[in-house]
């Protein structure tokens, strides 16, 4: 049963230089043109549409359409699914592109939970990183929010940047808690290709930390988190009083949904659905209802629920993925044995779970599964 339902604006206002997301900055004309395509195809679909309990908006920055836009997308979101009876509703942003008058049309909307890209509170960094807020852009934001007494807020940070060192670290850690917002989604920086950072990398113009120091930083972030009432939930997302992503847990638990507009992906009965990361193309072919998707993709249902599901601090259960995925999980991947043995791994009673140093390594344990497949 479809729960849950991803809508993607690829827009962005400018193109940081570690954003490998399908995004580019557009004119006017066409972000309106976007929007006319991706209602329609949300109202195409409104049959799937029953019983959804999540939906995420993310980008791009979708919170840096203009007003018009963004009601035209919310009042269709509104007449397509049933949103008073939606667990969580969320949508990305950048500080500086939260208002008042955009708050409040979001909390009209039914909007329950906002997503704010922060990734460091470093001057410099945030330069480097092409980021065009401050700090005050981060508490201004969150007191609007707060005065319009916003049920969730999170924000994503970005650790082992370029250069960063470990009193940055402990300056943005100090920030950030001295927030206090719900949710904390923390990462480590990962030069992807097609993006500014690995093609300067490439050149040699920067030089990545080394693994020491990130695993140094990791420890650091996953303690100063815990030790301030977050608890770690998955491998970078930390949580206080329950305020869990919903939306995400979809994805980590390998549970079906839907994605709207270009370049968004759906997980539909064991297969993944893709959309070409192309806005021109996807609204030439909105103009006759063509929202077929690119490519598609079978899965293996069992290697992708235990790579995500292991995600999760509370991990996986033996006996429920024995019974979804009609399999013996032992005999599958014998090299779970290995992996419990050294540590990495820990079996109590019927759950799997990576200890504190398979979090660290879980690339090592994950190598399992992607070998496998």
């Amino acid at each position: 049963m479809l729960t849950s339902i991803y809508v993607h604006i690829p827009f962005c206002d400018h193109i940081c230089t570690y954003c490998d997301f399908h995004k580019e900055i557009a004119s006017d004309r066409k972000k309106r043109n976007y929007i006319d395509a991706l209602c329609r195809e949300l109202v195409v679909h409104q049959d799937d549409l029953v019983d959804i309990k999540t939906i995420y908006i993310g980008g791009g920055t979708p919170l840096s359409l203009d007003e018009q836009l963004l009601a035209k997308l919310l009042e269709t979101i509104s007449q397509v699914v049933d949103t008073s009876r939606l667990v969580e509703y969320t949508i990305e942003t950048n500080p500086n592109n939260l208002t008042a008058s955009k708050i409040a049309l979001l909390q009209h909307h039914g909007v329950n939970r906002v997503s704010i890209g922060v990734q460091t509170f470093q001057s410099a960094q945030l330069k480097f990183l092409n980021r065009d807020h401050k700090l005050a852009d981060v508490t201004n934001g969150i007191q609007l929010l707060r005065d319009a007494k916003f049920p969730t807020i999170s924000v994503d940070m970005i650790f082992s940047l370029i250069g960063q060192t470990m009193a940055e670290l402990d300056d943005d850690l100090n920030k950030v808690i001295a927030l206090g917002v719900d949710h904390i989604s923390y990462y480590s920086l990962i030069l992807e290709e097609k993006t500014i950072l690995f093609h300067m990398y490439r050149k040699n113009e920067i030089e990545p930390n080394d693994e020491d120091l990130e695993g140094a930083m990791y420890e650091r972030v996953i303690d100063t988190l815990q030790a301030n009432g977050y608890d770690q939930y998955e491998i970078s997302n930390f949580a206080r009083n329950g305020a869990e992503s919903e939306h995400n847990k979809t994805y980590w638990l390998n549970r079906d949904y839907r994605g709207f507009g270009s370049g968004a992906h759906s997980l539909m009965d064991g297969k993944r659905f893709y959309h070409e990361p192309n806005v021109r193309r996807y609204i030439q072919r909105a103009a006759s209802d063509d929202f077929q998707p690119t490519s598609v993709e079978v899965t293996d249902g069992l290697a992708d629920a235990l790579m995500l599901g292991l995600r999760l601090t509370k991990g996986v259960s033996v006996t429920e993925l024995n019974q979804r995925y009609d399999t013996d999980l032992f005999a599958r991947y014998p090299e779970l044995n290995n992996h419990i043995n050294n540590g990495f791994i820990i079996h109590d009673n019927d759950r799997l779970f990576l200890s504190r140093s398979g979090i660290l390594l879980g690339n090592i344990v994950f190598q399992t599964f992607v070998e496998v497949t």
